[in-house]
């Protein structure tokens, strides 16, 4: 009880680590605080799902840094499917050669290389963002014979009111926000600087707008691929209606661009 009392009077108003919800809030961690988007969507949608039975379908693997997770979280199988040969994205160099790794080169969106009823685990990151609406709807109802019943898939989309809504809150969600003197102590040259770059170079540093009213965006900054807007409520309605259950419109670990949770029913 006297290790006890100790407790009644210390951090007056309640211990504060900090805001849970604030995607840019500071805490007692200091510099180590901060994570990767890219490492906090492997933490929340990969790593709670692979087990060494899991059969993963990838589309778009690109040289293979998610395949490279799957394997490493030690999956039965990955399935990565491409329109790009492996010789181009470099794909065996970066991954390594893996007999748990199956490369598929297709030239259609009918997945007809991968098995029926044979995949417990879908992903796909920064790829449908590149397909027109109608493209991406025609994969999804490919997908659903693939997958077996119960098995968890998600999904990277385009969705340009988010975009927009990143691009408007960037104090919010970008590192802007890191230099608010007011929220951190910020040695005051490195505010300076930072705000200095931030308001004439941020045109060439921030994401480019995007917008409804032409067919493609980004086009420039993709290599000539276009930026395409799928939207999570269509997106959700072609799940839905191919037999998917959606768990989440978005995950929201990402503030530019949802990840949607879904279930094969």
């Amino acid at each position: 009880m006297d290790f006890l009392q100790k407790f009644r009077n210390v951090w007056p108003g309640g211990f504060a680590e900090g805001a849970p919800l604030d995607p840019m809030g500071s805490s007692y961690y200091g510099v180590y605080g901060y994570n990767s988007i890219l490492y906090t969507i492997y933490r929340v949608c990969i790593r709670p799902y692979i087990t060494q039975d899991t059969v993963v379908l990838e589309i778009g693997p690109g040289r293979g840094a998610w395949t490279q997770t799957f394997l490493k979280e030690n999956c039965l199988k990955v399935y990565a499917v491409d329109v790009a040969d492996p010789e181009h994205t470099h794909f065996w160099e970066y991954v390594g050669k893996d007999p748990r790794a199956e490369y598929i080169v297709v030239q259609d969106l009918k997945l007809d290389k991968v098995p029926d009823d044979s995949i417990d685990y879908f992903f796909s990151f920064g790829v449908f963002c590149h397909l027109t609406p109608e493209m991406c709807e025609e994969y999804v109802q490919s997908l659903a014979c693939k997958m077996r019943q119960g098995s968890r898939g998600f999904l990277m989309i385009a969705d340009f009111d988010k975009y927009e809504e990143c691009l408007k809150h960037a104090s919010s969600y970008s590192i802007e926000r890191f230099f608010d003197g007011q929220k951190r102590k910020v040695w005051l040259p490195t505010k300076l600087a930072f705000r200095y770059t931030w308001k004439y170079f941020r045109p060439k540093m921030d994401l480019e707008p995007v917008s409804k009213t032409r067919e493609a965006n980004l086009s420039g900054s993709a290599e000539g691929c276009g930026w395409y807007h799928w939207g999570v409520d269509r997106a959700c309605k072609a799940l839905t209606t191919s037999g998917f259950e959606i768990i989440e419109r978005d995950v929201e670990v990402c503030a530019r661009d949802p990840l949607i949770h879904f279930k094969k029913l």
